[in-house]
C-alpha cells in the first residue's frame, strides 16, 4: 500500500518557546490550522498547539494533556510522547488487518482536522502511531487562504523499538509499508524518497552512528534547499548542535539538533 507522511506530533512542555524555535531558529513559517464542522475536545489554544506547515499537514507542536484519551473516547493518548502520522489511500484495508489481528486501535474518525480520518495504535514498542485517509478534500477557497510558503518537506522520521523483528512484522505486514531495507540493528521503509527508520538502541549503534545523536523518542528530519542559513541561525542563537555531519539513514548533509523540551529533530539538505 502507498503511503506518506501526513505531519509528525512533536509534543513540548512549553509551546511558546518551541513555536518561537521553530519559527525563529529554523526558519518555519506557520500555518492556519482547518478544523471540522464538528471538532473534538482538542484543548486547542496558543499555549497547548502550535502548527506549522500546509492543509494541517507538516509539523503539530502540542503540550500533553493527560486527560485527552478520556475526554475523546479514546485508549490512545496522541498527545503524549509525540507521534507520527502516515496518510495511506485506504484506510479500511488497514483497519482490517488491525482487526483480523486482534490489534485495538482507536478510531477517532473525523474529529481534529477537516476531511481527514484518524486512528491511533500502537506499535509493538508502545509509540503511538497514527494512520490517517483524506476523505473529503478542503474546499478550493479553504486552500487558497493556505500560505505557500507555509509548505514544509518532512524527509524521514526515526523511531526507536525494543524488538527489530516484530515491529518490522507490525509495519510492513498490518501497516502496510512494504518490505524494508533490514540489517541487524535497523530496518528502514522507504517511499518516494521518503523513509521510516526503525532501531533498536544499542552500544554498537552508538558506536556506528557517533557523529549524530540518538534519541529513545522519535525523531524527524526536515528537508531544506539550503541548510547553511539554518546553521548560521543555530550559531548565532548559540544553540549546540552537531554542525554539518552525515545522516545515517540517506548520507545527506544534516544538523542535529534539540529542539526546546529536548526533543530531536534534525534539518538535511535536499
Amino acid at each position: 500500500m502507498d503511503w506518506m507522511f501526513h505531519h509528525i506530533n512533536l509534543p513540548a512542555v512549553n509551546v511558546q518557546e518551541t513555536r518561537t524555535f521553530l519559527r525563529d531558529v529554523i526558519g518555519l513559517q506557520e500555518g492556519h490550522w482547518i478544523y471540522p464542522d464538528r471538532p473534538g475536545e482538542l484543548h486547542h489554544d496558543d499555549d497547548s498547539i502550535a502548527y506549522f506547515g500546509r492543509a494541517n499537514r507538516g509539523l503539530h507542536v502540542v503540550r500533553s494533556i493527560v486527560s485527552f484519551a478520556r475526554d475523546n473516547g479514546f485508549m490512545h493518548n496522541p498527545t503524549v510522547g509525540g507521534h507520527i502520522a502516515l496518510s495511506v489511500p485506504d484506510l479500511k484495508v488497514v483497519k482490517a488487518r488491525l482487526d483480523a489481528a486482534g490489534t485495538p486501535y482507536s478510531d477517532a474518525g473525523v474529529y481534529a482536522m477537516s476531511g481527514v480520518h484518524q486512528i491511533y495504535v500502537y506499535d509493538p514498542s508502545f509509540n503511538v502511531i497514527e494512520i490517517n485517509q483524506t476523505v473529503t478534500p478542503l474546499p478550493s477557497e479553504k486552500l487558497d487562504q493556505q500560505d505557500l510558503r507555509a509548505e514544509i518537506q518532512l524527509h524521514h522520521a526515526a523511531m526507536t523499538v525494543l524488538d527489530l523483528a516484530s515491529s518490522v512484522a507490525f509495519y510492513r505486514d498490518l501497516i502496510g509499508l512494504g518490505e524494508p531495507t533490514v540489517n541487524r540493528r535497523s530496518a528502514i521503509f522507504r517511499n518516494s524518497g521518503l523513509a521510516i527508520c526503525l532501531t533498536c538502541l544499542t552500544s554498537g549503534y552508538a558506536d556506528d552512528n557517533a557523529a549524530a545523536p540518538t534519541s529513545r523518542d522519535p525523531y524527524f528530519t526536515l528537508a531544506f534547499s539550503d541548510i547553511e542559513p539554518v546553521k548560521e541561525r543555530l550559531e548565532r542563537a548559540e544553540i549546540p548542535n552537531s554542525g554539518i555531519v552525515s545522516d545515517p539513514i540517506d548520507g545527506k548533509e544534516s544538523i542535529f539538533v534539540y529542539a526546546p523540551s529536548m526533543r530531536l529533530m534534525a534539518v538535511v539538505g535536499s
